[in-house]
């Protein structure tokens, strides 16, 4: 690795979060808001950013979307989203996410959350609910790459992720296992597989 590593990046939607079901219903209702008489259900678009995926929503309907409007459609879907999830009595985690965070945390790692929403619109939301302090930041953002391990569920994030030069898990909750074992450096069906102790290169983190 060349670099002990320091910290930790995980993106909530995917990877921490089981969300899919809410991110419909969002769609859903931003489609009825729009004009637009939704389907019962949509392909789940895995590959991409929120602002891709809408196009290609809005286009499967044949509906031209300007640079202006799919800006405005994905501050809404945005803000949709932000209140579906506060209306939750419990964050939609993975059942296997709880224990992963307590393990970052004992491993000494800090701990980044990958969003394309605005960090200080979701920190109400997530604060009391994560055993550590965190930040909320874009893979461009990592100030130590090299240093950082990401895990990332998506075609989009873990070539983000590694573009930048971040250490990559791919975890198989949205994409085949054979396309993540592929493009990334690790590959693991959920976050409880992972075994930190597994990696050959020096992890510990960098002291004080």
């Amino acid at each position: 690795m060349g670099c002990r590593l320091t910290t930790v990046v995980c993106p909530l939607s995917g990877v921490l979060f089981r969300d899919q079901a809410l991110r419909e219903k969002v769609l859903q209702e931003l489609l009825i808001r729009e004009n637009i008489a939704p389907r019962k259900r949509h392909p789940w678009y895995r590959g991409g950013a929120d602002r891709e995926f809408l196009q290609y929503i809005w286009q499967s309907y044949r509906r031209s979307v300007s640079d202006d409007y799919l800006t405005q459609l994905v501050q809404r879907y945005h803000k949709q989203y932000r209140q579906a999830l506060g209306s939750l009595p419990d964050l939609p985690w993975y059942e296997e996410t709880p224990a992963f965070l307590q393990q970052v945390q004992a491993h000494g790692y800090k701990l980044g959350l990958q969003t394309e929403q605005k960090g200080e619109d979701l920190l109400p939301l997530l604060q009391g609910h994560i055993p550590q302090d965190f930040t909320v930041a874009d893979y461009g953002d990592v100030a130590e790459p090299e240093a950082t391990l990401v895990f990332d569920s998506t075609r989009l994030g873990i070539q983000r992720a590694r573009a930048v030069g971040c250490w990559v898990v791919g975890v198989a909750q949205q994409m085949p296992y054979h396309w993540v074992q592929r493009h990334a450096h690790w590959a693991v069906d959920h976050l409880g597989e992972w075994d930190w102790h597994a990696l050959k290169l020096e992890v510990a983190p960098l002291p004080d």
